[in-house]
């Protein structure tokens, strides 16, 4: 997630030059065979283009508002697991203290919380990498696999094991390395954990129920942002909104040839190439703009900060449990936190 006010010009010229590469050149095609060549027939009439420019504001306007949606949605999503895993912890704190009614050592109390809270961090990796893989619709541009490049060298992303290794037991670990879907087995672990811990008496039937509903609620998340990384926007939303554009930025220095003619009697026809820049880029980066907020999880620069916001649940749980092996922070790279 980019976290200045606004882009810097060394991400917009990223960004813009193809962009003003295809404008320069629809613009001097329109030119040269306008001006130079005699091809009066190039000119297009104005009113059929503007109608299609219109068509096309409506069109990429209705994209971006799905593709911010599902942006948002996505941000929701893991606020929410936030919330409910902050709510697992200090439930899990203070419920297994039932069990001190029944005589359960103190020692073997905090163990079993340790050991829910360990785990649970564990799913959160889980979903982490399970949201990392790529799919065959998000973006892979040389320019976008250089961008992840970049990143991957100053950021260490670590992988499922490497960070499961340091929550869950040995035999924990060859166990779920059998899953493919190890997020959805760790919480399944978690509930028969729970269930056992009510018939050893460290918790009472209410307690139990209660921690099923958080667990319960944890899978209805994990869902929700499976679906978003799984489901891309339909395809014939993009693909229309791509050609449309392409359609519509090579038609207008051609319609915008008569129209500047009439200014003093042709001399300021120059005036189109820096007017269909503009034009042309603006239309462009709306269309950019949807196109790079429609999959939040594909490791780029828009994506929801994922990373970030599960190094702050795993500092707000291992504070709760006194842990003294507390990590630091996501730092930001570039103007950018992952």
């Amino acid at each position: 997630m980019y976290i200045r006010r606004y882009f810097g010009f060394r991400i917009l010229y990223f960004i813009s030059w193809r962009m003003v590469l295809w404008s320069v050149f629809t613009g001097l095609l329109a030119m040269f065979t306008y001006s130079y060549l005699g091809w009066k027939w190039v000119a297009v009439p104005w009113l059929p283009v503007s109608l299609i420019g219109t068509a096309v504001a409506f069109y990429v306007g209705f994209k971006n508002n799905q593709s911010y949606d599902r942006l948002w949605e996505a941000r929701k999503v893991w606020g929410s697991i936030v919330n409910l895993s902050r709510a697992f912890g200090a439930s899990c704190r203070s419920f297994m203290m039932y069990g001190k009614v029944n005589g359960i050592p103190k020692e073997e109390i905090d163990r079993e919380v340790s050991i829910l809270i360990l785990r649970h961090l564990s799913w959160l990796h889980a979903v982490k990498h399970a949201m990392r893989q790529r799919t065959t619709w998000e973006h892979n541009l040389p320019s976008s696999n250089r961008q992840r490049k970049y990143f991957s060298k100053r950021i260490d992303f670590s992988s499922f094991d490497q960070d499961a290794s340091e929550c869950l037991s040995l035999e924990e670990m060859e166990w779920i390395r059998k899953k493919k879907n190890a997020a959805t087995h760790l919480l399944d672990k978690q509930s028969q954990h729970i269930a056992d811990l009510r018939n050893r008496g460290f918790i009472d039937q209410f307690q139990q129920l209660e921690l099923q509903k958080l667990i319960t609620d944890l899978y209805a998340e994990q869902g929700a942002s499976e679906r978003i990384k799984n489901t891309p926007l339909p395809r014939q939303y993009s693909t229309s909104s791509h050609l449309f554009i392409l359609i519509f930025t090579y038609l207008l220095p051609f319609a915008m040839l008569t129209e500047f003619e009439k200014l003093d009697g042709g001399n300021f026809l120059w005036l189109m190439l820096p007017f269909n820049l503009v034009v042309s880029w603006v239309f462009s980066l709306m269309e950019y703009t949807g196109d790079y907020s429609e999959n939040p999880f594909e490791g780029l620069i828009n994506d929801v900060p994922i990373y970030s916001i599960i190094r702050n649940i795993e500092i707000d749980l291992k504070e709760m449990m006194s842990d003294q092996n507390i990590p630091e922070r996501m730092k930001v790279v570039f103007d950018v936190i992952f």
